[in-house]
């Protein structure tokens, strides 16, 4: 979503402030609101929160009581990636975690460590488990460091499932820090480093013993908050899996039977199978998000995405880029499908575990929502349908149409240029690359026709890229 819209392009009326925002409204239905109180209901796309530093995002929590609670290990055994909301902390076989390749391109993550015995309701359920899927993760101590593994080149890894977030895992600890409660008292110190010494040796250490819990409880845990930095495999800044790189997902529902999501090269490879369909015209729209309440910045906050019609009478498809596992980390609520508030949305239900994680709004993805549509007309209707300030969508409007001029435009195809796009321009900014700028060179792609973002701002700052669609990306070395 950017400031300034296209009320100003379609009229003449209108002068949006110079200035962006990116916005979001979410709820993971899987859960219910007494265990995710901190999220409101609504639709996430995109959202307003900037990235924090190092040393801002330490959480101030005071623990409830701090004096630990040693626990052995719990039994070793194999993981899989989990589709509920449990969390697990089990040590993963050492064999495996020797697999977990090195690297130092992976996604980084960070995780908060709370004390064992923490109980502040805010964190904790009625049960006394802390509660799942928080935007920053969150982990008991004790269960935490019992859980990892030490691998022969001495790099620590965590094989279970953070916080219940089942792609989570197969994570490397590099840092742990902390920072002192109370003014005065300085910033963020580090506890563990790995490999920031001379010679490439770790500096401190990862508590892994009951004495050396204890003591992290004593001289740490009961005077600070502690974060700890992990990063995901070198795979992890390609793709959502090994396998398939590219940060694409393809909502299909085209194929038969129950829908399905492909995500990279392999909804390329999905896409293979509907050849006999091509790309006949596009078109630019969007919208504003419904709230009941919209504030003067609300009124100027447009989304932008491009629909599709395909031959065939086949469905047609949103285009969008927003914040990565923008959907995944909030249930799979999108605008564009009917089901968006049922307590588990078909397209939910099809994301593999690997898409479910937390949002990362520096970092973009790019969407492909089939819709019950198959014209501009139907699409519009289903637009109207879902306007109003209780609904999904605020002055809503196509602004541009064309028909598509490319000469492969298979879904395949669509699909590959998404891929070589994203690769291209992996991040997210709300200044420069966002869902207008996207939008503007996905539609001059595919028609052949100049167009600009939205927003006057964006429209000042805009630098075509839509010939990033073309060219695949180079090699990785290593």
């Amino acid at each position: 979503a950017a400031v300034g819209g296209y009320p100003s392009q379609r009229s003449g009326s209108g002068t949006p402030t110079p200035a962006m925002l990116s916005f979001a409204r979410g709820r993971d239905s899987a859960v219910d609101d007494t265990e995710q109180p901190y999220v409101e209901a609504g639709v996430v796309e995109e959202h307003a929160t900037i990235l924090p530093s190092e040393e801002s995002d330490h959480e101030d929590i005071t623990p409830v009581a701090a004096v630990p609670t040693p626990v052995s290990a719990t039994d070793k055994g194999s993981l899989i990636k989990m589709e509920s909301f449990r969390s697990l902390y089990s040590q993963m076989p050492i064999d495996q975690a020797e697999l977990v390749p090195a690297g130092d391109t992976g996604l980084v993550w960070h995780a908060l460590i709370l004390p064992d015995n923490y109980q502040d309701p805010k964190h904790v359920s009625d049960r006394g488990e802390l509660r799942p899927r928080r935007p920053m993760p969150q982990a008991r101590a004790t269960e935490f460091f019992l859980s990892l593994v030490r691998t022969k080149d001495g790099r620590w890894i965590f094989g279970g499932v953070l916080n219940g977030w089942p792609a989570l895992t197969q994570l490397e600890v590099r840092s742990i820090t902390y920072k002192p409660r109370g003014r005065g008292m300085g910033g963020v110190r580090r506890y563990y480093h790995a490999k920031a010494g001379v010679g490439g040796a770790s500096l401190g250490f990862v508590p892994h013993t009951n004495p050396e819990l204890a003591e992290l409880h004593a001289s740490v845990l009961a005077k600070a908050s502690v974060r700890v930095t992990l990063r995901a495999p070198p795979w992890s800044s390609l793709g959502y899996s090994a396998d398939a790189p590219g940060f694409v997902f393809w909502y299909d529902r085209s194929s038969g039977g129950t829908p399905k999501v492909h995500h990279g090269m392999h909804a390329v490879r999905a896409g293979e199978a509907q050849a006999g369909h091509v790309m006949e015209r596009v078109h630019l729209f969007g919208h504003r998000y419904a709230k009941v309440r919209e504030s003067a910045m609300d009124r100027i906050t447009y989304h932008s995405a491009v629909l599709v019609e395909w031959s065939g009478g086949r469905e047609a498809s949103v285009v969008e880029l927003a914040w990565r596992f923008g959907l995944g980390g909030y249930g799979g609520k999108s605008n564009f499908v009917e089901d968006r508030d049922a307590p588990r949305p078909q397209l939910y239900d099809a994301m593999p575990a690997c898409m479910k994680a937390p949002w990362r709004q520096e970092l973009s993805e790019i969407r492909v929502l089939d819709v019950p549509c198959r014209t501009r007309a139907d699409f519009e209707a289903f637009l109207r349908k879902y306007t109003g300030r209780t609904q999904r969508f605020v002055d809503p409007a196509i602004t541009k149409s064309a028909p598509v001029r490319l000469s492969l435009r298979t879904p395949a195809h669509l699909l590959r240029y998404l891929v070589n796009y994203v690769r291209a321009n992996p991040a997210y900014t709300m200044d420069s690359r966002n869902c207008q700028t996207f939008a503007a060179d996905l539609f001059r792609f595919l028609s052949g026709t100049e167009v600009e973002p939205f927003s006057p701002l964006m429209r000042a700052r805009y630098v075509v890229r839509a010939r990033d669609f073309l060219y695949e990306p180079p090699p990785v070395e290593g």
